[in-house]
């Protein structure tokens, strides 16, 4: 069984490690019917004017929060005590990166991205990925234009919120594990990468967009490094990073720090996110084992992993391109019926919980209506085959009509779950800017 899963989990992480595709589109249609998110009551803010106004109380915010990291979270890796925020540091940007242990590499920069309902943008304020990553975009990155924004700048909380979603993607996340071969995962205090391969770039963010909060004893047994996934942790620290600069009257900040946070809250209502090995349940995984097949339920998984997700963006790309509101996905999307309140145990308990329940059902209706050598063919390799732009011309001309609005129905219902705990953060974020401020 730990052979098992060592394998699979090398296997999947080949690949970006990306659940939803473009964070900030998928959103879009959730907070464009909100009134009190589209008017640019913002002024954009760097990070560094933010840190040096507010660096006395960023010491206990962060200390308090590290303090209740370490006595509430299990398996957490505790901050070592040198990363500890100093609002005397010389260089309060890299001080903060490092207490938050995220990639420091990266700029942080003033930016938003666009979205259909966006006007052309000038060619001066236009950027592109590669201006604000040091990764390889792929399809759903590099084909996005954002524009540069200044300090002053008026902009929308929407804008922000949903920019900030994407932005974990950027490269936030990678490079943090002590055999990552950064000088930072050396010293940040979370061991060595406990799944995937630590040589692949993408691989080493995996741990923080995948959350393993519901494996059974066997699986905990055999494969114990699977509990070491960090994205409750990032939930929390960005929602008490968010609270605090709305109390602080830094309302910029407020909504970008509650985008990253909604980032793996998106990724956690992705079930190939929640679980390892979706469809597969223990009796199953031995008797696979057992038989031989290891190899081949790895590839299976893995295929179906990647097909989902490649057909959820283009379905999602097309229905926003043509701005069709009324979509099956993206009016699940906007529905935006919220969970009870968001809470400490909201993400554990509830969000996860119910995306481990909806894996089987999501992995059966991809055998059903994919093309069988995408999902059920163990020689076929979907990372690297070029098909993905092609995706939906292939199910239809394979499968049918039928099956197309099968599996939009599908991925509807999923995107139904990502709504709901969407609202429910973007509820608690409100509540902090209103009664903050």
């Amino acid at each position: 069984m730990r052979l098992w899963f060592v394998l699979f989990l090398c296997s999947l992480l080949t690949s970006p490690v990306w659940a939803w595709s473009d964070h900030a589109s998928l959103l879009w249609p959730l907070v464009r019917s909100q009134p009190e998110l589209l008017e640019a009551s913002l002024e954009a803010e760097s990070l560094d004017a933010f840190l040096q106004a507010e660096a006395s109380g960023l010491v206990d915010v962060l200390d308090r929060h590290e303090a209740m990291s370490r006595e509430t979270m299990p398996h957490y890796a505790p901050r070592p005590d040198a990363l500890a925020f100093s609002a005397d540091a010389h260089d309060l940007r890299d001080v903060f990166l490092r207490a938050i242990r995220v990639n420091p590499e990266l700029a942080y920069p003033l930016y938003r991205q666009t979205t259909v309902e966006d006007p052309s943008v000038p060619r001066s304020k236009a950027q592109r990925f590669a201006d604000l990553s040091f990764l390889d975009g792929g399809v759903s990155h590099d084909s996005i234009v954002y524009i540069a924004l200044q300090s002053g700048d008026r902009v929308a909380p929407a804008h922000v919120l949903a920019s900030g979603s994407d932005e974990p993607d950027f490269g936030m996340d990678i490079g943090l594990f002590a055999d990552n071969d950064t000088d930072f995962g050396s010293q940040y205090g979370f061991g060595d990468q406990p799944f995937g391969n630590p040589n692949l770039e993408y691989s080493s963010q995996a741990p923080f967009h995948m959350g393993f909060y519901h494996l059974d004893w066997v699986t905990r047994k055999a494969q114990p490094d699977l509990l070491r996934t960090y994205p409750e942790w990032r939930v929390s620290l960005f929602r008490a990073l968010s609270r605090f600069a709305f109390e602080t009257g830094h309302d910029y900040w407020g909504w970008r720090f509650a985008g990253w946070g909604l980032h793996y809250i998106g990724d956690l209502t992705q079930p190939y996110h929640a679980h390892p090995l979706p469809g597969v349940g223990t009796l199953k995984g031995i008797w696979t084992v057992l038989r031989g097949k290891t190899e081949e339920a790895i590839q299976l998984v893995s295929n179906r992993h990647g097909v989902l997700e490649s057909y959820q963006y283009q379905r999602v790309q097309k229905a926003l391109e043509e701005k069709s509101w009324d979509n099956v996905i993206l009016a699940a999307v906007a529905s935006g019926e919220p969970v009870p309140e968001f809470d400490d145990l909201t993400v554990r308990n509830e969000l996860t919980k119910e995306s481990v329940d909806a894996g089987k059902d999501l992995d059966l209706a991809l055998v059903a209506d994919m093309p069988p050598r995408y999902v059920s063919d163990p020689a076929f390799e979907w990372n690297g085959s070029g098909e993905e732009a092609a995706i939906v011309v292939t199910v239809a001309s394979d499968r049918g009509e039928v099956a197309i609005e099968t599996l939009d129905t599908v991925i509807a219902e999923q995107m139904l779950r990502f709504s709901r705990f969407a609202q429910a953060w973007i509820n608690d974020a409100k509540r902090a800017g209103t009664t903050d401020s």
